[in-house]
């Protein structure tokens, strides 16, 4: 009788185990950091990574940041053949999306994503979001069901003090995504208002001027 009871409760417990890893290996994505202490000018990098046991073809993702204290320089993919899709940016907020025409495993790095520090201050990463994508059977991209996010946030220290850094180029398995601020968001870049109407006014009586010779003539 109680090896029956002994057996019982063995058969118990490897269910429970098989359960809990099989809980633990579904679709997750999470933010992680190395190093989170950076000097002035510094290039900070942040890793998107994910766990899934169905091949990929997309992913996407959304990192909040402080644009007082970050600016984001660029987004790689180490998974071969995956490729950034430009997309407009919006301060404050990277958003990232990378597609491959062909099934993709997905077990560690999806993307690393870096920024330049600008100035002493504490602040914060924050994964908003993120997604897996897979073509579904009539071929079109379909969001991956049961994907979780896991660590979320990362605080960064970022020392007031002018630093150098001295990192490796991302290794790329695909088209990168770089995140250039337009001439419009460039400080002194754009051309003033006031000129241009002053422009228009002066292009307009130049052009009066020259009717009223031409209708003057005999």
């Amino acid at each position: 009788m109680k090896s029956i009871t002994s057996l019982f409760l063995a058969i118990i417990f490897m269910l429970t185990a098989f359960f809990t890893v099989y809980a633990q290996s579904a679709e997750t994505i999470w933010l992680s950091a190395n190093t989170t202490s950076y000097k002035t000018g510094e290039i900070v990098i942040v890793t998107v990574n994910a766990t899934s046991s169905t091949p990929i073809q997309g992913m996407t993702f959304q990192i909040r940041y402080d644009p007082a204290c970050l600016q984001p320089v660029s987004a790689t993919s180490p998974i071969p053949g995956m490729n950034g899709l430009n997309l407009p940016q919006t301060p404050g907020l990277v958003d990232a999306t990378f597609a491959s025409t062909s099934p993709q495993a997905v077990n560690g790095i999806l993307a690393e994503v870096r920024f330049t520090a600008l100035g002493g201050c504490q602040t914060n990463l924050a994964l908003e979001s993120a997604g897996l994508a897979v073509r579904n059977q009539s071929g079109f991209a379909a969001p991956l069901a049961g994907t979780s996010l896991g660590e979320k946030n990362i605080a960064l220290t970022i020392d007031k003090e002018l630093g150098t850094s001295q990192v490796s180029d991302p290794v790329a398995g695909g088209t990168p995504l770089a995140f250039v601020p337009t001439p419009s968001d460039a400080d002194g870049q754009a051309f003033p208002s006031w000129l241009l109407i002053l422009f228009s006014a002066l292009a307009g009586a130049i052009g009066v001027l020259i009717v009223l010779n031409v209708f003057r003539k005999p």
